[in-house]
């Protein structure tokens, strides 16, 4: 692939920088949520990425008979080719109110950490939700739109068996007079891990909402052992669940802090906002199931790459002589190196 290179997360490329507001930025990313942490970035100073995926058509392997001749394999890889997306943003503040005795705390750096959330919350939902149909044109493509597709363009690289129908009540109405539903939920997960190339989970982040973690929880405790749970601690002392080896994680909130990326509220009638069974975004009394993502990582997986790290620039004050501006520049694209990375487990009952 273009991209053949030692790929880093955006917290390895803040531990490299020099430069600490760059720093500072990007812990802020991984400290708010942003799941570019999870992606292993690779830099490539380009707006395209080429590369080869194994749709099938693998080389053909003979025996042959003593003495005879050996035949010539080849096999045909099916190519792809993705665009990196930029994000450019100036954070302007007029120098009155970085000048002014009474101002609370440091503005600029006030401004700075609301857009490091709002991009945050912009950066998850796109992650999941955007398509180039009804979204954003400018931004990359969503896991949700590259899973629906492969059963008909197939355009991302997913096997259409990688979106799996869980067809599963685990309300906690449910699970307390049919328990056997946790153990049908086990294994649909690990359903999903085998289809994203990783039965134990390794390289592998299983992306559910908060009210599916806490069900999951639930749904091991009913069944009286961990079931394979485990909590740990990352780098800034936070609690990371996972289940066998996968990292499981909340996206969070849209920018409006209050709708779900990955719907599903947990509860019923008119006060629900989920999924249909289908897996369509909805409200209302058919609104009541979820989902869970998987993606593989890795550069034989799903990856990242960057035309270079993440920019940060103080500019100062501009000629203007009103105006202190701060450059925030980056320009990030994704890549599917295997029929097997992304996963999608829908219609789970909630509620």
């Amino acid at each position: 692939m273009a991209v053949a290179a030692q790929a880093l997360n955006i917290a390895q490329y803040a531990n490299m920088s020099n430069n600490p507001l760059i720093m500072a930025v990007t812990d802020s990313l991984i400290d708010y949520g942003n799941v570019a942490q999870d992606l292993p970035l690779f830099n490539n100073a380009s707006l395209i990425v080429n590369g080869a995926r194994w749709e099938g058509n693998l080389p053909t392997v003979t025996w042959r008979q003593l003495n005879a001749e050996g035949v010539s394999t080849i096999g045909t890889p099916s190519p792809w080719q993705e665009q990196a997306f930029i994000l450019t943003n100036y954070i302007d503040v007029d120098k009155f109110l970085v000048q002014d005795k009474n101002q609370i705390g440091n503005i600029r750096a006030n401004q700075v950490e609301a857009y490091l959330k709002a991009q945050t919350y912009d950066f998850n939902f796109k992650y999941f939700k955007n398509d180039h149909i009804t979204g954003d044109q400018n931004a990359f493509v969503g896991l949700r739109a590259r899973i629906d597709d492969a059963a008909s363009a197939n355009k991302w690289g997913v096997r259409p068996e990688n979106k799996i129908d869980a067809n599963i009540d685990i309300s906690q109405a449910t699970l307390a007079t049919t328990p056997a539903n946790g153990n049908k939920f086990l294994e649909l997960i690990n359903q999903l891990l085998w289809s994203v190339d990783s039965p134990q989970g390794q390289n592998v982040v299983l992306y559910m909402n908060d009210v599916m973690q806490r069900r999951f929880d639930f749904l091991l405790r009913a069944l009286g052992t961990s079931g394979g749970l485990t909590i740990t601690q990352d780098q800034y002392d936070r609690s990371i669940m996972r289940y066998k080896n996968a990292i499981i994680r909340d996206p969070g909130l849209k920018s409006d802090q209050t709708t779900r990326i990955i719907a599903g509220n947990g509860l019923s009638g008119s006060s629900a906002v989920g999924e249909t069974s289908a897996g369509a975004d909805s409200t209302g009394a058919s609104a009541v199931y979820t989902s869970i993502y998987a993606v593989n990582y890795g550069e034989d997986h799903f990856f990242g790459w960057q035309f270079a790290p993440l920019n940060v620039e103080d500019l100062g004050r501009l000629n203007n002589g009103t105006i202190y501006r701060t450059f925030i520049d980056w320009a990030i694209g994704l890549g599917n190196a295997s029929t097997r990375s992304l996963g999608r487990l829908y219609d789970i009952k909630i509620a």
